[in-house]
C-alpha cells in the first residue's frame, strides 16, 4: 500500500515514494518545457513530505538522506535520457557538464525538500520519544498497581 500500514512506510517504501513523484513531475517537465521545471519542485517536496510524514517512526533517519539521493538519480537519469540543447551528440563531458548544471541550478528545489524532511522528522522523532516515555510510565505505574502490598 503506498501510504503505508498503521505502522508505516519502510525507508525502502519511502524512498519508492519520493522517485515515483520526483519522476512524474520530471516527466511532465520535460515533455512540456523540455527540461525539469516547476512541476518537477513541486510534486518532489511532496513526495518528500508525504513520505517525511509516511515513514515509520524507527526509520526516520533514514528518510533524511533519501531526498539528495533520490534528486540525484532523477537529474542524472534526465540528463541521460533527454540532453540539454547543445549538449546532444557532444559526448560523455558534454553530459557530465550539463548534469552537472542542472544539479546545481535545481539545488533550491533539493534543499527545500530536504529542509521539509529534517523538520518533519525532528518533530517526528520528539513525539514519538515523548510518547514511548509516557508508555514507559505507565506501564511502571501498572506493574506497581499489581505487586502485593507487604
Amino acid at each position: 500500500m503506498v501510504t503505508g500500514s498503521r505502522r508505516g512506510l519502510t525507508v525502502l517504501g519511502a524512498a519508492l515514494l519520493v522517485l515515483l513523484a520526483g519522476t512524474a513531475g520530471a516527466a511532465i517537465d520535460v515533455v512540456l518545457a523540455g527540461s525539469l521545471g516547476v512541476v518537477f519542485g513541486v510534486l518532489f517536496v511532496a513526495g518528500c513530505v508525504l513520505a517525511a510524514t509516511r515513514v515509520h517512526p524507527d526509520d526516520l533517519l533514514g528518510i533524511v538522506i533519501t531526498p539528495p539521493l533520490v534528486y540525484a538519480l532523477i537529474a542524472i537519469g534526465i540528463g541521460f535520457a533527454h540532453p540539454a540543447a547543445g549538449s546532444a551528440g557532444g559526448g560523455i563531458k558534454n553530459k557530465v557538464i550539463s548534469i552537472s548544471s542542472d544539479l546545481i541550478l535545481r539545488a533550491p528545489v533539493l534543499l527545500l525538500g530536504f529542509f521539509a524532511v529534517v523538520l518533519i522528522a525532528v518533530v517526528r522523532a520528539r513525539h514519538a520519544r515523548v510518547a514511548r516515555r509516557d508508555r514507559q510510565r505507565a506501564l511502571k505505574a501498572t506493574r506497581s498497581r499489581r505487586r502485593p502490598s507487604g
